[in-house]
């Protein structure tokens, strides 16, 4: 539901300037081939949920729990986690709740505003906090010798963050309504700029602009950055065969990595973007038949990208990895040191007489990135 025409993730009910929203679209869309979709849409909206949360759960558990995990950049994915989660658990049921019911927005008046303020929010933390990862590992990687960012920077950064993020809801708030058509008993809680069309694109495209297109530059060309400082990276000493395929298979690991957070970040965005804009455009450019299946369809690509994060910043993350299992293990009796599951790199720096030479830049490189 979030945002309407000016919202990143789109609302599942066609809305916005009163004169242009067809009202038969409605009528067409939820009773027809919507409800013919529903089987299919639910139980997707369901998984989303439930490994959202459940998988970004995992991860502030984790972080809270691992002293040795408290740093700048486990922090900085500890607000991912958390905005993730809290994304998942306001946008997913009542954005469903919202579409699927025949009587609208049944929640209250309160709720309307509650939620049109927290669901938007919590997208453009996540986003801007992919954003500060991506920068922090910049910085983190191309420039080692540099002052790293410190607990309270990052403490800061992130209280700029969710400030930030209310900023730019503060306009979409000011213009929501909650209305009540008691003669056809449907409730709409919806963004409306009437008479000020100008002022909603401008909106509009500078949200988007500030959400999606500067962002994903951003990240695009840290991890750009990265991948070519990565690359140019070579271990000093005299390295076997063995070893070298060992470094080699790590680089390439790095830029898997890299590659699917900046595709999953671009890809899970993007449609729900391109549906925004051309709505704003002109909403006859979307046939009304479909429009609110293909909305429901752009909103679950958006909102799986809640759950693509705690994959791909833990589960691909061999310290992260590693303390799950340490954790899970000690839950079932089998509790094992945290010696025993050192990351990969500083077992090859500890184990290997080549690596043992190297003065641990390239040994951080990778620990901080992978």
């Amino acid at each position: 539901m979030e945002g309407n025409h000016s919202g990143s993730a789109g609302s599942t009910q066609p809305s916005g300037s009163g004169e242009r929203t067809d009202g038969h679209i409605y009528e067409v869309a939820v009773c027809g081939l919507l409800q013919t979709f529903k089987p299919l849409i639910i139980p997707c909206y369901v998984l989303v949920l439930v490994v959202g949360v459940f998988g970004n759960y995992l991860l502030l558990y984790v972080i809270c729990r691992t002293r040795k995990m408290h740093n700048v950049t486990n922090f900085f994915i500890g607000n991912l986690a958390f905005s993730d989660m809290l994304m998942c658990v306001t946008c997913v049921p009542f954005s469903l709740a919202y579409a699927f019911n025949p009587r609208g927005w049944v929640f209250g008046r309160s709720m309307c505003y509650v939620v049109f303020l927290i669901q938007p929010v919590t997208v453009y933390v996540s986003v801007f906090t992919l954003t500060a990862i991506a920068v922090d590992r910049y910085y983190a990687t191309v420039h080692p010798l540099k002052k790293r960012t410190t607990v309270s920077t990052c403490v800061s950064v992130l209280i700029g963050i969710w400030l930030l993020s209310c900023g730019l809801v503060a306009p979409a708030v000011t213009h929501t309504y909650h209305v009540e058509f008691k003669d056809e008993g449907f409730t709409i809680c919806e963004e409306f700029w009437l008479g000020q069309e100008k002022e909603r694109r401008v909106y509009a495209y500078s949200t988007l602009l500030v959400t999606y297109v500067l962002p994903l530059s951003a990240v695009f060309v840290s991890y750009l950055c990265i991948t070519v400082k990565l690359k140019k990276c070579v271990a000093p000493g005299n390295r076997t065969q063995d070893q070298a395929g060992i470094h080699q298979a790590r680089k390439r690991k790095i830029f898997r990595l890299v590659a699917l957070l900046v595709s999953a970040f671009a890809v899970c965005w993007l449609p729900i973007h391109v549906f925004n804009v051309l709505r704003d455009i002109d909403i006859n450019l979307i046939n009304k038949h479909y429009f609110l299946l293909i909305q429901l369809l752009c909103h679950l690509c958006a909102m799986s990208s809640s759950c693509c994060n705690p994959f791909l910043y833990a589960w691909l993350h061999d310290r992260f990895g590693a303390e799950l299992r340490k954790y899970s293990r000690h839950h079932d009796g089998d509790g094992l040191p945290a010696s025993h599951y050192p990351g990969v790199c500083c077992q090859l720096h500890q184990g290997n007489g080549a690596f043992r030479q190297s003065p641990g830049v390239l040994c951080k490189l990778f620990r901080d990135i992978t």
